[in-house]
């Protein structure tokens, strides 16, 4: 049985006493927000977004200060009004609606958003987006690559560090686009079958996606759990991304439930970080992007810094203690054959 305190001990420990591991992830967390505030400010949305942002504050101010003022309560409207705020984000409150109206009234003119649909703002964003896709796919090969080296206990110097991360940087691409091949060949084998199915028979083809579905749940957690330990195998084997999928295939026989378990505990990290890191992260960072208040920009700003190297340790930790359970696994499935 895999021994997860340990893994956690021994993930915490690693990171406390290299603390510059955390430099691919937090790369990663800066790199899509520098390419964020650098879009809006040189297309010009920034200013637009700023004014709207502005008047949403205004007018939830308003609705909070009725709300909140003991003469409108009990008033024929106020336990409607209440309701609707309380809810505003659902479908069926009218929040949304009397907001648009409000910007109606103030003149807040839409149609300077059609002047920024220009060739070069759609160049731009193109561009932005292909840097950030190559950056983050980058930064997260040398995260394993740093991970990898770490434990190993090899020289983790820049040099190195992009040597090594160069090297890994096809296959681990290849074991991406395999690892979402085997999850998408089902898909494209089952919708022939569906359509040949609906063509014989309307019911026979309603049944059959039913049918598809479980059985595509049932495959991909199955397969999931199977190539689970692809990725920590080929940067701690050296080895292809076939080679890696086929000893995570091996490796896990038998063994789905103490995988299951740790896919659970790193999966519990993940919501836990964006639960409260990530969502407040990009929440802040908002916040900051369309403040107008001084001090208040500064404050935010200096949040989101805190919150990016918070996220930027829990994802790191993340994947060391996967590097970990990898390694806690294998040893127990060697000495156990």
């Amino acid at each position: 049985m895999v021994d997860i305190k340990k893994d956690f001990g021994d993930s915490f420990n690693l990171l406390m006493h290299h603390k510059k591991i955390i430099i691919p992830i937090l790369c990663s967390i800066v790199l899509p927000l520098i390419l964020i505030f650098l879009f809006l400010n040189l297309s010009g949305l920034n200013p637009l977004l700023k004014e709207l942002v502005s008047a949403s504050e205004e007018f939830d101010q308003q609705k909070t200060n009725y709300l909140l003022n003991k003469e409108n309560i009990g008033g024929e409207n106020y336990t409607i009004e209440l309701v609707n705020y309380l809810g505003k984000d659902s479908e069926s409150s009218t929040y949304n609606a009397e907001f648009d109206k409000y910007l109606e009234e103030k003149g807040y003119d839409w149609n300077r958003y059609e002047q920024l649909l220009n060739v070069k703002n759609v160049l731009m964003l193109i561009i932005f987006l292909l840097i950030g896709i190559i950056g983050s796919f980058y930064f997260s090969c040398m995260s394993y690559a740093i991970i990898a080296l770490t434990i190993k206990n090899e020289d983790i110097h820049f040099d190195n560090l992009l040597r090594v991360t160069n090297r890994f940087l096809l296959k681990f691409l290849s074991l991406r686009i395999l690892l979402g091949f085997i999850i998408i060949a089902p898909i494209i084998i089952f919708v022939g079958i569906i359509v040949s199915l609906f063509f014989l028979n309307a019911i026979l083809g309603v049944l059959s996606i039913f049918i598809f579905l479980i059985l595509f749940f049932v495959y991909i957690i199955i397969v999931g759990l199977r190539l689970f330990f692809a990725a920590p195998s080929m940067y701690m084997e050296e080895e292809g991304a076939v080679k890696s999928i086929e000893h995570s295939f091996n490796l896990t026989k038998g063994h789905l439930k103490q995988v299951l378990i740790i896919f659970f505990m790193i999966y519990g990290i993940t919501i836990f970080m964006n639960s409260f890191i990530g969502q407040p992260l990009y929440d802040t960072y908002s916040s900051f992007l369309f403040g107008a208040n001084l001090i208040k920009t500064s404050i935010n700003l200096i949040i989101v810094l805190l919150l990016i190297i918070i996220e930027s340790f829990v994802l790191t930790f993340e994947h060391i203690f996967f590097f970990y359970s990898y390694i806690d696994f294998k040893e127990i499935r060697e000495i156990t054959k």
